[in-house]
């Protein structure tokens, strides 16, 4: 894994675009093809996973804390927003629990393949959706607290940074919100297909990457607000804690940034495809991370 911190020679040409060009601040390669990545909003670490087995930990200012090899293909990776703890999904019948040193607390064996793992900002709650519809709660413990079922299976699931809820929406049909005893608090039919959610930190706003549909907003209840519409299919989806900045990617290789009103203020085109993104909880730098091309920290300030 090559790193090239603050080096100010490194700005790809990717970053001129169109609208207000951000600032690599950081950037890191990888030894295999990037596979999934996550931010600690709190702390401002960052977490990411890659095709050859191997976890990786970075601070804030891009210099790597930890990596260590995992005997299993990774696909997806969480964490907390303290940086205490974090899950991920292994082959696709796997789910694995890690501190901050990414080290194995816990193994959990599923019955089903796994689609989708969420962590809590603490990291005292973990949730596992399956393809057959049932997702499962489980403390820090591993002791399982609720088990619940949704009339399609959820893809997609993200832990309410102030209330204990969970937001989840399936590929298709359905967007719903459960307490964590897997009480159904609200659910609704969805149109379109899902490629991500994202939520707001209050969940005051949910946000639904809707592919050719660009990007749909509810409010806590489910209840429609409305939808912006970008040029691409937008499969890609981050949001900063209070709704400042939205950032989107799209499967024809464009990345935006999005004020509050859907507004845009930078757009590019990228010379490969967007895993996973992430935004600052002030909305002033996010982190992108490209499939060949690694991770890379943009700052607006």
């Amino acid at each position: 894994m090559s790193s090239r911190k603050t080096n100010p020679a490194y700005q790809p040409q990717w970053l001129k675009g169109r609208g207000l060009s951000p600032t690599a601040v950081w950037s890191i390669g990888t030894d295999g093809p990037l596979v999934a990545c996550d931010l600690s909003r709190e702390t401002g670490e960052v977490w990411l996973a890659d095709g050859s087995h191997t976890l990786t930990s970075v601070d804030r200012s891009g210099q790597i804390r930890a990596m260590t090899q995992i005997g299993a293909p990774i696909q997806t990776l969480v964490w907390s927003d303290d940086g205490s703890a974090g899950a991920a999904i292994l082959a696709e019948d796997v789910v694995i629990r890690l501190d901050r040193e990414l080290k194995s607390q816990f193994t959990i064996n599923l019955p089903d393949t796994c689609l989708a793992v969420a962590i809590s900002p603490f990291g005292n709650h973990i949730a596992v959706s399956l393809a057959n519809g049932i997702t499962l709660i489980y403390n820090e413990r591993k002791r399982r607290l609720a088990q619940f079922q949704t009339v399609r299976p959820l893809a997609f699931s993200r832990f309410c940074a102030t209330e204990p809820l969970l937001f989840a929406a399936a590929e298709h049909g359905l967007l719903c919100c459960h307490d964590l005893q897997g009480g159904e608090v609200w659910q609704e039919r969805l149109w379109n297909n899902v490629g991500g959610l994202e939520i707001t930190g209050d969940a005051d706003l949910v946000y639904l990457a809707a592919f050719a549909h660009g990007i749909e907003a509810f409010d806590g209840d489910g209840g429609p607000v409305g939808s912006y519409v970008v040029e691409g299919t937008v499969n890609r989806l981050a949001v900063s804690f209070e709704p400042q900045r939205l950032f989107a990617g799209t499967i024809e290789r464009t990345l935006y940034w999005l004020d509050a009103d859907g507004e845009m203020l930078w757009a590019t085109s990228l010379p490969d495809d967007v895993v996973d993104l992430h935004c600052d909880p002030l909305g002033e730098w996010g982190i992108i991370g490209l499939r060949d091309e690694g991770l890379f920290r943009l700052d607006w300030q």
